[in-house]
């Protein structure tokens, strides 16, 4: 039975991608692209790829004296086997055509090394009492992720191998009848503008308490999941799960939230209740509700959804109850700033767009005009300058005081204030308060 302390290696495979290399100036570009020293186990093989790299850097031709001549610049032959091993290494292959198969080799050896090493590294810091326990899961969930990413990390990509592709995609696209190509809101003007929300993309989402900004982010994550079946993660930092689900409930079933406050129910509105339970425990819709999470927290969380498969989406409302962390002090913008780009990196590492919510400051209070502008965004200039897409939700009748429709109605409007791929605009939109329910607003032709 084999050793179960060996390490994961393959020497021979070693020796072989060294022996290509020697042997093909074109092999010797793929190990030098795909493969480093540190990935050779048996050290004298890390200083013949030290050798070997060195003098393709200078584009001098290679034989085994000049080798020999290059590796003893730095160390003497008898610390790599002298002649004799280096003739056993050049002589390794007679070929230099499974050179692909030989460097996958020796770079999955290396990276099971490598989660080797994390693995002990995390029991190490496991075993130290003193150590607050979040914080080494959330240092162990890092670690391993930077292994996830070296198993999938690739070097510069060529024009042709983009171009590939690109023409792949946009004949994906092209046998699409819709002109939405991200993940769809359920808002048509809102998804017209944007084609959806897209991977890597960061769009926050503004208002003034009130709004209804956590019901507009509550409708986009509901709909997302049933239109496209792909897990939305939501973390509000504000309520419960248990609150968030009756505002979901109510949105879905049309009930109003007072009475699911109360559960002064009729049989008709259990009926809808009933149907929209089926249907919300149908979405793939995880909910985490920790108060005071901090962004290494949620990055934590996303990535271990993420590597189940199948995320699509993740809301956060909202940005400003976010913590960023010890080490900050009373430099809450700085903190600020930081969790904005940590949010932005996030949704790049993951592939998936992320939605946050955010407070404006109380300057909106102080204009005539109280629709929001950019410079309204409270703490740091640095959200507009990480998001790709910035909306404010603003409702005049807040501030005129109007009236309500006898059916709770008001007309909500959507100001895109910022739209890295495309155009801006407002978008209006109607707001049932009762049930928390945003809906398209479909004007009579009178209107128009």
């Amino acid at each position: 039975m084999a050793d179960m302390k060996e390490e994961p290696k393959n020497l021979e495979a070693e020796m072989c991608v060294l022996g290509c290399a020697y042997m093909s100036s074109s092999a010797l570009e793929k190990v030098c692209d795909e493969l480093s020293s540190d990935m050779f186990y048996d050290k004298r093989n890390s200083v013949i790829y030290d050798a070997l790299s060195e003098l393709k850097k200078r584009n001098e031709k290679i034989d085994s004296t000049i080798l020999k001549n290059e590796i003893e610049k730095n160390t003497p032959i008898n610390s790599v086997g002298g002649v004799e091993y280096l003739s056993d290494v050049i002589d390794s292959v007679v070929s230099a055509s499974n050179i692909d198969s030989y460097i996958k080799i020796v770079r999955e050896k290396a990276l099971r090394r490598k989660l080797i090493t994390v693995c002990e590294d995390i029991e190490k810091n496991a075993r130290v009492e003193d150590q607050d326990t979040n914080d080494l899961i959330e240092s162990a969930e890092k670690k391993l992720f930077t292994v996830t990413k070296a198993r999938k990390a690739g070097e510069f990509r060529t024009s042709r191998e983009v171009l590939k592709s690109a023409i792949s995609q946009l004949e994906t696209l092209s046998k699409n009848d819709s002109d939405v190509t991200g993940v769809p809101t359920g808002f048509y003007d809102f998804d017209k503008l944007t084609s959806g929300l897209h991977p890597n993309e960061l769009i926050i989402i503004a208002a003034r308490p009130a709004m209804g900004k956590t019901a507009f982010a509550l409708n986009i994550a509901v709909n997302a999941a049933l239109a496209t079946n792909k897990a939305v993660a939501i973390f509000n930092l504000e309520m419960g799960a248990e609150q968030l689900m009756f505002r979901m409930l109510s949105a879905a079933s049309s009930v109003e939230g007072n009475k699911l406050k109360t559960g002064k129910l009729s049989h008709d509105d259990w009926k809808k209740i009933n149907e929209a339970t089926s249907e919300l425990g149908d979405a793939p819709i995880f909910i985490e509700d920790t108060p005071g999470i901090t962004i290494g927290e949620i990055r934590a969380k996303c990535r271990r959804l993420a590597s189940a498969g199948n995320l699509g989406l993740i809301v956060i409302d909202y940005l400003q109850l976010i913590s960023g962390g010890p080490g900050y002090g009373n430099n809450r913008q700085q903190e600020v700033s930081d969790i904005s780009r940590s949010l932005k990196t996030m949704a790049m590492e993951l592939g998936v767009p992320v939605i946050a919510l955010a407070q404006l400051s109380r300057n909106v209070e102080g204009r005539e005009n109280k629709r929001p502008i950019m410079s309204d965004l409270r703490e740091s200039g640095s959200i507009e300058q990480d998001a790709d897409i910035v909306s404010f939700l603003y409702r005049d009748d807040y501030y005129t005081k109007q009236v309500d429709n006898p059916d709770g109605i008001s007309i909500s409007e959507l100001i895109i204030g910022k739209h890295r791929n495309g155009a801006t605009g407002t978008i209006e939109l109607l707001f049932e308060k009762n049930i928390s329910n945003f809906r398209n607003y479909v004007k009579n032709v009178e209107e128009t």
